[in-house]
């Protein structure tokens, strides 16, 4: 009876020995697993880049569904258009547009040779808005049912350079290009008097002279489309 009860105290603090070492050891080696996990995921996820917003000159081809299909091609990517502005150039057969949008550098550059590359497009540049020539027009509306209302937005229209294109008894109607964040301060502070409506035709940019951005002419000119061609389903965005 001595000899097992002895042989059971033994057993029982082989088996609490055991069980007080293995728990350290498992933590020991759980440590470095998570850290290996963590060291795994930053490598897999890149560090955020900024949304830059950026701006875009194409020439196209003058043809049917040209704009659904450009349209398409940045929605179909999930890329928002916040400004599209399409029209005619000095080469016959061709039409420039001017896009601008909002993401990374990188998924924007993408983007860029991704629309270089189809059938209608001839050239993409980005226009730098340091080194270009980017004009906003808008045509804002204002009520002046009060007389000093329409003597102070007559002032700003002055300092801001616009134009009084339109009068009524109680309204101004104000004509205003410029660079779009000029165009957004003025419209800010037409928004303490009632605007009653207001109409903006998004924007059109040109490089400097002598800088980056100029494109270049094709060797080959599309020839003229019929006015009786017709657009096709192909033609027509994604739904």
């Amino acid at each position: 009876k001595t000899t097992s009860s002895t042989m059971s105290v033994v057993f029982r603090r082989l088996s609490s020995a055991r069980a007080g070492g293995l728990a350290p050891l498992m933590a020991r080696a759980a440590t470095p697993l998570a850290s290996g996990a963590v060291g795994r995921r930053s490598l897999l996820s890149p560090p955020d880049q900024p949304v830059l917003k950026k701006t875009f000159a194409a020439l196209v081809v003058d043809e049917p569904g040209v704009l659904s299909r450009v349209s398409g091609f940045f929605s179909s990517r999930g890329f928002n258009i916040d400004s599209l502005v399409v029209g005619t150039t000095n080469l016959p057969g061709m039409s420039r547009m001017t896009i601008q949008s909002s993401g990374t550098q990188g998924k924007l550059d993408q983007l860029r040779r991704q629309m270089e590359a189809m059938v209608q497009v001839r050239e993409v540049v980005e226009l730098a808005s340091e080194t270009s020539a980017l004009i906003d027009l808008a045509l804002i509306k204002v009520s002046t049912k009060h007389s000093w209302v329409r003597s102070e937005v007559v002032e700003l229209a002055n300092l801001f350079r616009a134009a009084v294109v339109d009068v009524s008894a109680e309204e101004l109607l104000i004509k205003l290009a410029d660079h779009p964040s000029k165009v957004d301060s003025f419209i800010s502070l037409m928004d303490k008097f009632e605007i009653v409506e207001m109409g903006r035709t998004g924007v059109v940019a040109v490089s400097n002279c002598g800088a980056a951005g100029t494109i270049s002419k094709p060797k080959v000119l599309p020839t003229q489309h019929s006015s009786n061609s017709k657009m096709s389903e192909a033609d027509l965005p994604p739904s």
